[in-house]
């Protein structure tokens, strides 16, 4: 049977002084003497040097640039290890994450040299291994990618046009700060290094191809298998499990012709999580010699049927729209950027939380972004039970690559064949996407023709696309489609809307990025931030000079170039006094923005446009999470505490939505239905002043299918509506809206009196009049999660929140921009 030992234990780390590796010193002192620095692997260095206390914590204050030599310098790796017991057949050594430029030698033997982050790389090592019991010396040579980068020699024509980070293949955000400056390049080992023991056949690949037949009543599933070793006497064995794991088919198959077929009745299907379960079946796949099993795979299976529409079917207006099983769904989620920036290693319990918290933020969609680096099987893994779909970029972003570099293209294309082979078989992947901002990375104002490395992204990648995954969409790039590559009206579009006017932008066709600038909460602002620096005494927030940002010089430096300019509006505010002021002020600036942005493309038509059709269908923001301590478009900070954004976006999130469309003559409320039944009620709207009084109300009853949005009701029979004393409240049925016709600096607020107290399920807040923006917070304690928060609540209101992780607290604070604070312990 095939064993595969991960090779966890006995690793060193060296730094690497000036001139070359003495491979037979090195292997022979190996992991000896001072020098060395034990490592838990998997690990990068930057990684063992802060467990061992040689650098400071390059996320705090201006740490980072004490770390800046790290990257600047080559580093060895050493493991020792016994030889097991032997198999028949072939040894090898499995590297699945070598950040980049690596040179393997085993037991003084030179094995290979590595130079993609992006590819697992597999060696040969039968008969190099030592006898069985004895010790084996591992040597991993890391090479500087610094130092490799101020090397390259560029031709002439790439020069100004191909930056030369990009001659190597390594994440983009490891040359850029993200939060730090100057920018920290992660370097090393970041996954298993296993050592893969075959029989005399064993198991490459397992591919699984579903055809759904319409009425959904049977499905096909047409398996292929890729083995070695097999003889005339090998027989494939397999079995399907439905979800619940009961057996609901087997068969054999011949390994040499390589497949076998397996007809599913009535099957379960798979669905994103907002419309129906995710069910997965399991296929076990065994392949049989000589009477015994050599190797055996598991794949997990989702039925289900995924189609792009380009058009509108009845319309024939330009679309770009996807329907699962045969129903047009909204998507909406958010990017992942990468979990780290100081190390490319996976740490699943901060993706477990984070894939958390799309979940619970209503989201179905997540973007692995091409500037990015490749989350690890169980993240796709989660995503598959969880029912969250991935729009998936290959690792490419911003501009041009060197394509006249034939080795660099084979690297490129046996990169994109191993992703594609990787992840084919999981049906959280909605589809390929060439890469991120690559055609209008070099101009992103004016966008035009990628001048040079079209070859990777208009031929590798549809090539191996098509062999090896035909059925699946794919895209060209994000984004792409129309007169410009950021064309609204025509592919996907990401929102530069804060420095950019885009015409008929107001409801693009789908929006793959879009986002505003915020900052975290105080509390974490000080881990990062030191103290006096935080709000200097001498700091004034006024707004005293066009383009000047208001935060203090301390947050810049946590924030990306240009972080200010992407704020959301802020001239509806007061001028901030302290940090929490201006946390505050950013961060509901932010949550208004997309809140906005959101409503009117759910409602699928720009404001005061007739409700003839949706020509939006989708949204997802740039960003879900932070790799580092910083000031940035993301929803979740880095130490997994969401934002106000993140509830604002939850809201618009929300299944069935009733929004307020707001033109220069008319105030209108919208029904939209993206749930997977019809929508039926009584829709009231009432003019209501922040004391309480009703000044006026209109109601009609309504019905909105899936899938659809309609205008519902004009507010024209309120009257005139007094902008700075009065709101308008809408409900049907459970589902209910408030809007503010006004900036929340001009609003006359009476004093709110808030009700607190502990009752089953969460929290019961109430109000005697309006209280503007009811803000819940866990009690010195990191990361608390409420069902709401940041919330506006209407005059003798009354909801209860749930807690839906106190992160260790009892004791809640609750307040509103116009009341005194409560607290209470849970």
């Amino acid at each position: 049977m095939r064993r595969q030992h991960i090779l966890s234990d006995n690793w060193f780390i060296r730094q690497l002084d000036e001139g070359s590796l003495d491979v037979a010193a090195w292997t022979r002192l190996a992991g000896r003497g001072p020098e060395w620095l034990a490592a838990r692997m998997p690990a990068q260095v930057h990684d063992v040097l802060l467990e061992h206390g040689r650098i400071p914590d390059p996320r705090i204050g201006e740490n980072a640039a004490e770390c800046a030599w790290v990257a600047e310098t080559d580093w060895v790796y050493a493991c020792r290890f016994a030889t097991p017991d032997l198999a028949e057949g072939q040894a090898m050594l499995r590297f699945r994450g070598l950040d980049t430029l690596c040179t393997a030698y085993l037991n003084g033997e030179r094995i290979g040299a590595f130079d993609n982050q992006f590819r697992e790389w597999v060696v040969d090592v039968t008969g190099r291994l030592a006898s069985t019991g004895q010790q084996n010396v591992l040597l991993v040579h890391v090479a500087s990618p610094l130092r490799a980068m101020e090397a390259v020699q560029q031709p002439t024509t790439h020069v100004s046009v191909v930056p030369k980070w990009k001659y190597l293949r390594k994440s983009l955000l490891d040359w850029a700060p993200s939060g730090a400056r100057p920018r920290v390049t992660p370097l090393g080992i970041f996954d298993d290094v296993i050592l893969d023991l075959v029989d005399t056949a064993w198991l490459d690949d397992v591919w699984v191809r579903v055809d759904l037949e319409p009425g959904h009543e049977r499905a096909n599933l047409w398996v292929q298998v890729e083995s070695q070793g097999a003889g005339s006497d090998a027989v494939l064995r397999w079995t399907l499990s439905d979800p619940l794991g009961q057996a609901v088919a087997q068969g054999e198959g011949d390994p040499i012709e390589g497949g076998f077929s397996v007809d599913v009745r009535r099957p379960l299907l798979w669905w994103p999580h907002t419309h129906g379960r995710p069910n997965l079946y399991t296929l076990l796949v065994e392949l049989e010699q000589e009477g015994a099993v050599t190797d055996q795979r598991s794949v997990c299976v989702g039925i289900r049927e995924v189609q792009f529409e380009g058009h509108d079917i009845d319309t024939g207006e330009t679309r770009f729209r996807f329907s699962i099983n045969g129903r047009p769904i909204w998507l909406q989620g958010a990017g992942l950027a990468p979990l780290e920036a100081m190390t490319h290693c996976w740490r699943p319990e901060r993706a477990q939380r984070l894939v958390a918290l799309a979940e619970g933020a209503g989201m179905n969609l997540l973007r692995i972004r091409g500037d990015g680096d490749l989350p690890s099987d169980a993240f796709y893994d989660a995503c598959d039970r969880q029912g969250i779909l991935v729009w998936q970029e290959f690792m490419f972003a911003n501009g041009a690559y060197p394509d006249s570099d034939r080795a660099f293209v084979d690297n490129v294309r046996a990169e994109v064949e191993g992703i594609v082979r990787r992840l084919r078989n999981h049906p959280c992947i909605l589809l390929w996407v060439g890469g991120h901002e690559n055609y209008v990375g070099h101009d992103p104002v004016q966008g035009g023709t990628l001048p040079i490395g079209r070859r990777i992204l208009e031929e590798v990648v549809p090539e191996v696309c098509e062999w090896l995954d035909p059925e699946r969409t794919r895209h060209p790039n994000s984004p792409y489609g129309g007169r410009d590559p950021n064309w609204p009206l025509e592919g996907d579009w990401h929102d530069d809307s804060a420095r950019i006017f885009s015409h008929g932008s107001s409801v693009p066709l789908f929006v793959s990025e879009t986002g505003r600038v915020s900052a975290p909460a105080v509390h974490h602002l000080r881990r990062f931030v030191e103290e006096d620096v935080l709000w200097p005494a001498d700091h004034n927030a006024a707004q005293r000079a066009p383009g000047g940002a208001l935060w203090p010089p301390a947050w810049g430096s946590h924030a990306a170039e240009g972080a200010w300019e992407a704020i959301g509006a802020i001239e509806g505010y007061a001028e901030p006094t302290g940090p929490e002021d201006l946390v505050r002020m950013l961060g509901t600036a932010h949550g208004a923005y997309l809140q906005e942005r959101i409503e009117r493309q759910r409602r699928g038509v720009p404001d005061g446009s007739p409700d003839r059709g949706r020509r939006c269908w989708g949204n997802m923001v740039w960003r879900l999470n932070d790799p580092w301590p910083a000031i940035s478009s993301s929803l979740v900070d880095y130490y997994l505490e969401p934002k106000i954004a993140y509830y604002y976006v939850r809201r618009a999130y929300a299944p069935v939505l009733l929004s307020f469309e707001h033109t220069n003559d008319a105030l209108n409320v919208w029904v939209v239905n993206d749930s997977d039944e019809p929508v039926r009620g009584r829709l009231v709207v009432r003019r209501v002043g922040f004391d309480g009084t009703t000044k006026g109300e209109v109601a009609t009853e309504v019905q909105v299918g899936p899938a659809e949005s309609r205008r519902a009701l004009s507010t024209e029979g309120l009257g005139p509506i007094d902008r700075r004393r009065e709101f308008l409240e809408a409900r049907m049925g459970v589902l209910e809206a408030t809007y503010l016709l006004s900036g929340e600096r001009y609003l006359v607020l009476p004093p709110a009196q808030l009700g607190v107290r502990a009752v089953q399920g969460g929290i019961e807040v109430s109000t005697n009049v309006f209280a503007r923006q009811v803000c819940l917070e866990m009690e010195g304690v990191s990361g608390g999660v409420f069902g709401d928060n940041y919330f506006d609540l209407p005059p003798r209101g009354r909801r209860t929140i749930a807690v839906i992780d106190p992160a260790g607290g009892r004791s809640v604070t609750v307040r509103c921009l116009n009341g005194e604070e409560r607290h209470i312990v849970l």
